[in-house]
């Protein structure tokens, strides 16, 4: 009898071990998405959580939200708090915290998404920003869509076409706009095929995948790209710094393994890759595409100096050496 109840005991022991090892194996992570599901980035965000789950072994499995739980600006927070484990949203949208980083979209810094979230990681973490302006959070990786350029229902071919424009934008494109004569306009990004249909907005300013992801080729009919592009919008990915506390030693190190700069360049280069279909999309819908002449191009580097500029000057007088600081980024771009 004694030797029996030991012999459940010890496969009790065991099948508690085992289930132990399964929780292990089962840690779940919600990561939040705002974005619609036809939208690359809900696919992007299930590859890049193959990677960590791949990393893991297995132990750790991610679930990519299909409701959003907050407005874009809201994600950090999401994190931050510990109401999801992952969040990820557009830096210019928390300008007080991210504000360094927008020398990343000053005009014309980067050629495409992988230049400029690869290089974002390496200037921002290598001139201390991230510990400072992310402590709250474990901040995973810095990632980029490619250039803007701009997508319209009227005709735009050059610079003069732009005044009075009603244009969607956001982070720099809103000082761009301005300073081309057109009238900025700020709302949702999954809101503006509805205006766009409306007559409610003229043109949107977007990199070519939002062309798809935001089903614009249908009330769009003009797009106008930028040679060398106006500026690469930079996104952030954090983990709540609950979640990062709770997970085992393997696990962090698997979490390490996809993100920093990996993990900027992996998410980057999906897209880089996602501009092909907006493109295609524009074609097969018979939209006109041009591309903004040298002389415009060098006339619009010109009237968009001012962008830079008053980063530097915003840099200088927080103590630092903007100059140097942008010109370091611009190096690292350029080395890649």
């Amino acid at each position: 009898m004694k030797r029996c109840c030991m012999l459940v005991a010890g496969l009790m022991a065991a099948a508690m071990l085992l289930t132990a090892e399964d929780g292990r194996a089962a840690t779940k992570l919600r990561l939040a998405n705002w974005l619609p599901p036809v939208h690359h980035m809900s696919a992007t965000l299930g590859a890049w959580a193959s990677e960590l789950e791949k990393a893991s072994g297995g132990e750790i499995k991610v679930e990519v939200m299909t409701a959003p739980l907050a407005k874009p600006d809201g994600q950090y927070d999401l994190a931050k708090k510990g109401i999801v484990d992952i969040a990820w949203s557009v830096a210019a949208y928390h300008p007080k915290r991210f504000w360094k980083l927008m020398a990343v979209e000053t005009p014309f810094a980067a050629p495409t998404a992988e230049a400029a979230g690869v290089a974002a990681w390496q200037w921002y973490k290598k001139h201390g920003f991230m510990a400072k302006d992310t402590a709250d959070t474990k901040l995973l990786a810095l990632f980029a869509h490619a250039p803007h350029l701009y997508h319209s229902a009227k005709p735009l071919t050059k610079l003069a076409d732009f005044k009075n424009m009603k244009i969607r934008t956001g982070g720099n494109g809103v000082k761009i706009a301005k300073i081309v004569g057109a009238v900025p306009v700020f709302m949702p990004p999954g809101a503006t095929n509805e205006a766009l249909a409306k007559g409610t907005l003229d043109a949107s300013q977007f990199p070519w995948e939002s062309v798809k992801g935001f089903r614009l080729a249908g009330v769009t009919s003009h797009h106008l790209k930028i040679p060398g592009g106006t500026y690469a919008g930079i996104f952030f990915l954090t983990m709540s710094p609950k979640t990062w506390a709770k997970l085992s030693a393997g696990q962090k190190a698997a979490v390490d393994k996809v993100s920093g700069e990996w993990g900027s360049r992996f998410i980057s280069r999906k897209w880089d890759a996602a501009e092909k279909s907006g493109r295609d999309a524009a074609k097969a819908n018979g939209n006109t595409i041009t591309v903004l002449s040298d002389a415009e191009t060098a006339k619009l580097k010109q009237m968009v100096q001012p962008i830079t500029d008053a980063w530097i000057e915003k840099a200088d007088k927080a103590g630092l050496d903007g100059k140097a600081l942008l010109a370091d980024y611009r190096k690292i771009v350029a080395g890649l």
